[in-house]
């Protein structure tokens, strides 16, 4: 990873945990944001990129251990990991799948299509068998 990713990484990682921190009880918040302050300092001229990748992790640990303690506001997410995430051409990129929008009342696909897909599903579902036959009296 270059230096200015890197760099990069890490601001936006700090500034996470300081808004994590705001939402400590007022007796917990100053030493935490001291703490994080000192540990991001004393670590930002660090040049051994094994070293900058564990410190990374010991970072993003405290900012998970902060998100599980703290209570979330609604609507936040995350700037470290939190996204959506789909595979395209055999690659997990950041997007949003390609079929969103595809449905059958609107004319975007055909019946058949939907029901070969909505097997395909299933299949997936029972982690490649054949799904058992629906049978309504059953329920």
């Amino acid at each position: 990873m270059g230096g200015a990713q890197h760099r990069n990484q890490v601001l936006r990682a700090y500034r996470e945990l300081l808004s994590l921190i705001r939402r400590l009880p007022e007796s917990k918040r100053a030493s935490a944001w001291q703490e994080a302050r000192q540990t991001v300092r004393q670590h930002a001229g660090e040049a051994d990129e094994a070293r900058q990748q564990d410190l990374f992790k010991q970072l993003a640990a405290k900012i998970s251990f902060l998100r599980v303690v703290t209570p979330r506001r609604p609507g936040e997410v995350s700037s470290i990991g939190a996204g959506h995430y789909v595979l395209r051409d055999g690659r997990l990129v950041e997007g949003t799948g390609a079929t969103a929008g595809a449905r059958v009342a609107d004319g975007t696909i055909s019946m058949e299509e939907a029901r070969q897909r909505h097997h395909q599903l299933l299949k997936r579902q029972f982690f490649g068998r054949e799904p058992p036959k629906y049978n309504p009296a059953s329920f």
